[in-house]
């Protein structure tokens, strides 16, 4: 393990000190560093100034987050060590000339080659005092054979075996006796297959005086190398990086923030993919205010003519993918589709936007195609998925949300077979308009969030850390490459060989430190300026405190009696808190704990408080429902024209219903017997639900779903009905259907592209977990572990609806599941009341659990791994709420006890 951390750290150079090697043999004649260097090298790093980078590093928080790891915990006192021999020399001997090459060794890992110029006596001295120094050492043992007429050394201790020889003025050491090996054949073929000889014009590049060392990559090399590190199924197609270039050169600078490394790569106009880009202008790009939050990798392909982009690529397919090539033009010809003309109306370019898993749904990803001519664009694929859709014998499927149009594209990988193997994974293909880009998601969930989160401002180009880190790149280029560590890191663990999967759990924190990424090409002359750039910030730590002071907080003159409601104030985009007290005071609280007003309701309010734009203006207000009314109220506090709205019922369930984002609401109820009542905006009841009748209580509140352009209204009974019904409230083809079970938490869904793919979970007081479609067919019933007859289970779907947890509950003892019921904690409490759990999924491996003791008026705060953050909990009597904000790393958690409302931030 202590090359993996040599590589993340670029900063290999330090090992030589610690397992320096020489023995007192020198020869009058010379030669030069690099011919010994093989030219199956995966990189080569050259440094002057070894010592200076070295304690430059240690002054940097990354150093201080490094040597945590183990590999690294005992470098600083080995190099004190071995430089106590001969005070200062182990650093004088470092400053001198030095290379390291990186080998590819067996399928799943590689090794070092040092290489040192002991052209000065002065350096001999030192290397002979330090090989002494181990000789001298009772656990090391020393051996000499002769391999190919050089004589080749050992010093073999109890874990390792560090070979070398001396090549006339060069000393030549690795931990594999094979490298060495290769060094000498290399010496005696004359060093024709020589690293420099392979990649003489990378030594041509200007390059900086006084960095921290230079670089030299073999992309053929290289990409076997990475590959080391996956699992064997994956292995294949990291080592086709090898035909996208065919060499690069980089300066290596490494700050307290920031690794970069800037330089130029060489291709290879006959066989890779960046000789595509030969004739192409480096391209800015405005996408960032497009690409959510939550994407994980980003590959952006920047072309100013894109129907020659178009002829290379074809060029290159030919070439490296002809079985590519021949399937593609085949496409075509069934399809009646010109991929030629596609090229002929691209913009600026093409993106590739893979994001991190949502609700459980697998791979998400969207294709951004630039287009000079919009509307042309959009002609051509209104008329491609018309000629689909009729060869199917069926009509084009569209749907609208918000103001977008959405189409789908009834084939299998566009996206592949219209730019290249990357862009696979399109099993599906939906595509709207967005601007002046065609966007193609591989489902219509991934596009409508799309939307959402570009109207709620949950993108790249809105977030001030994205803008920080975008600050630092190159402004035009042709490729670019954007990753988020912490969102792909499952997808990265998963995919590694055994070995290295291991290693990355054991250091998932350091490693994912190196939060952001990038890495950038652009057509320079003969060549690509090449950058990348990699943050390095280091991960909070969720560690357990006594107490949290509040941040802010505020005390009422009743007691608070719901849970706080985090609002939107439209006027500054500040965040704001309605709640109701004792004395059914509508209360809204300033983000500085000011109360803003209140207003008397005279009822308690039994929904939601949700935000509304009833007028469509971008101006909120809120809306709610007491017992016998319907209420819209404006940020001041004012009803909007006809509200309150009366309704002949004992009210206890209240939403928000807006079928395609087009604000046109509709507000869905339910009584206390279970009766549904459905209003459009102006508080008129809708004809067919006056009420509709149900013949139970409901269990939760009844919610709407819309799949495929039909909309459900859904409601569940305590006795295990479940009613799906149409707008007009008939009954759905397969409904209601019977599960025979007493059901009493929320439900999960995971939405998929039809009925037969939507699926439902819910959970039994029992603890029967059931999963059903809306086509009415029951997919599967399991029955959980049930330790005692009065084990209560809770099913706790995600605050955002990406994942559910389950909670047992047997007397004072709480456990909490996965849904594949691992455990996630199991904890003792006070009180044997039923204890109140929430969940968070925040992305990126980042889970909060918050268990609510409603008797003892306590609430706990839970970390992924299921340890506790506050050892004195939070006084809280009702649910609590959460937010998270990225850019402090801050959580800030709105809690209501008694009178007083507080925020604490941890």
């Amino acid at each position: 393990m202590r090359k993996t951390a040599i590589v993340i750290t670029i900063g290999i150079i330090l090992l030589i000190a610690g397992y320096l090697l020489y023995e007192k043999w020198y020869s009058s004649e010379s030669t030069g560093l690099w011919n010994n260097v093989p030219g199956n090298a995966v990189l080569v790093f050259e440094s002057k100034n070894a010592v200076a980078s070295w304690n430059d590093l240690l002054e940097t928080s990354l150093w201080n987050s490094l040597k945590s790891i183990e590999a690294f915990k005992n470098i600083q006192a080995d190099l004190a060590a071995l430089d106590s021999v001969e005070s200062g020399s182990v650093a004088n001997l470092l400053q001198q000339n030095n290379l390291i090459s990186m080998h590819v060794t067996e399928k799943n890992d590689f090794d070092f080659i040092f290489y040192i110029d002991f052209s000065e006596e002065k350096n001999q001295r030192t290397a002979g005092k330090l090989l002494d120094y181990f000789k001298d050492n009772p656990n090391v043992r020393f051996s000499e054979r002769t391999y190919q007429d050089f004589k080749i050394s050992e010093l073999i201790s109890k874990d390792h075996t560090f070979t070398y020889f001396i090549n006339k003025n060069v000393f030549v050491g690795s931990f594999t006796s094979f490298l060495v090996e290769d060094v000498v054949r290399l010496v005696n073929d004359g060093f024709k297959s020589g690293f420099k000889l392979n990649n003489a014009l990378l030594y041509d590049m200007p390059k900086l005086a006084n960095d921290d060392g230079n670089i030299y990559i073999n992309m053929e090399s290289a990409s076997l190398w990475l590959s080391s590190f996956m699992g064997a199924e994956h292995r294949k197609s990291i080592k086709e990086l090898g035909a996208f270039s065919k060499s690069t050169f980089f300066d290596l600078d490494v700050s307290d923030a920031k690794i970069l490394l800037n330089g130029f790569t060489l291709s290879d106009a006959r066989s890779d993919f960046l000789s595509t880009f030969k004739a192409q202008t480096p391209i800015k790009s405005s996408l960032k205010y497009y690409i959510p939050n939550r994407a994980a990798t980003v590959y952006r392909f920047g072309v100013s003519d894109g129907e020659q982009w178009h002829k290379e690529l074809v060029n290159y397919w030919k070439n490296s993918a002809p079985n590519f090539l021949s399937a593609r033009n085949k496409f075509e010809q069934q399809y009646s589709f010109s991929f030629s003309d596609l090229y002929g109306w691209m913009g600026n370019g093409l993106s590739l936007v893979q994001l991190e898993a949502f609700r459980g749904s697998g791979e998400e990803k969207l294709a951004f195609i630039h287009t000079s001519d919009a509307q042309e664009a959009l002609n051509q694929f209104n008329t491609f998925s018309e000629s689909l859709a009729q060869a199917n014998g069926d009509s084009v499927y569209v749907e609208y949300f918000s103001t977008y149009e959405i189409r789908e594209l009834e084939v299998v990988d566009f996206p592949k077979q219209a730019f290249g193997s990357l862009f696979d994974g399109f099993n599906e293909c939906y595509f709207m308009l967005l601007g002046d880009y065609i966007v193609i998601g591989n489902s219509m969930l991934t596009l409508k969030s799309l939307i959402e989160d570009i109207e709620n401002e949950n993108t790249w180009g809105r977030s001030v850390a994205f803008n920080k880190f975008l600050e630092g790149n190159l402004e035009e280029s042709n490729v670019s490459v954007i990753f988020n560590t912490r969102r792909i890191w499952e997808d990265i663990v998963d995919e590694l060989d055994p070995r290295w999967k291991e290693f990355a759990i054991k250091y998932t924190g350091q490693i994912k430190s190196f939060d952001l990424g990038s890495i950038q090409f652009s057509k320079l002359d003969e060549s690509f300026y090449t950058s990348i750039a990699i943050q390095y910030e280091e991960q909070p730590v969720i560690k357990e405190k006594q107490s949290y002071e509040a941040l802010k907080s505020a005390s009422l003159n009743n007691k608070i009696v719901t849970k706080p409601y985090v609002v939107k104030n439209h006027v500054d985009g500040s965040l704001e808190v309605a709640v109701q007290d004792s004395a059914y005071n509508f209360i809204l609280i300033a983000q500085d704990g000011n109360v803003l007003w209140k207003d008397s309701l005279g009822q308690p309010i039994i929904s939601d408080i949700e935000q509304v734009d009833y007028y469509k203006n971008g101006k909120l207000q809120y809306f709610f429902a007491t017992r016998s009314a319907l209420h819209i109220v404006d940020r001041l506090g004012n009803y909007i024209d006809g509200y309150p709205v009366t309704v002949d019922a004992n009210l206890k369930y209240a939403s928000v219903v807006d079928y395609d984002k087009s604000k046109r609401y509709r507000f869905f109820l339910a009584d206390e017997r279970g009766n549904l009542y459905l209003y459009n905006k102006d508080g008129v009841s809708l004809e067919g639900w006056n009420p509709r009748e149900l013949t139970g209580k409901l269990a939760v509140k009844p919610f709407h779903l819309r799949v495929r352009a039909k909309d459900c209204m859904v409601a569940i009974q305590q006795d295990g009905v479940i009613n799906i019904m149409n707008r007009r409230g008939e009954m759905m083809p397969g409904f209601p259907l019977q599960l025979d079970a007493r059901i009493g938490t929320n439900p999960f869904i995971n939405i998929g592209s039809d009925f037969e793919k939507t699926i439902i979970t819910v959970l039994s007081k029992e603890g029967r977990l059931i999963n059903f479609n809306l086509n009415g067919k029951v997919l599967s019933t399991e029955q959980l572990y049930k330790p005692a007859k009065d084990t209560r289970f809770q099913l706790v779907p995600d605050a955002l609806g990406k994942n559910y947890i389950i909670s047992r509950q047997d007397l004072t003892r709480l456990v909490l599941l996965t849904p594949d019921s691992q455990e996630i904690l199991a904890k003792d409490y006070l009180s044997s009341d039923h204890l109140n759990v929430q969940y968070y999924d925040l992305g990126s491996d980042h889970k909060i659990y918050a268990v609510t003791d409603v008797a003892q008026s306590f609430t706990y705060i839970y970390n992924k791994e299921g340890q506790l953050i506050n050892s004195r909990p939070f006084d809280s009597e009702q649910e609590i709420a959460l937010i998270y904000f990225d850019t402090t790393k801050k959580h800030h958690v709105y809690t209501i006890s008694g009178d007083t409302f507080k925020v604490i931030t941890f």
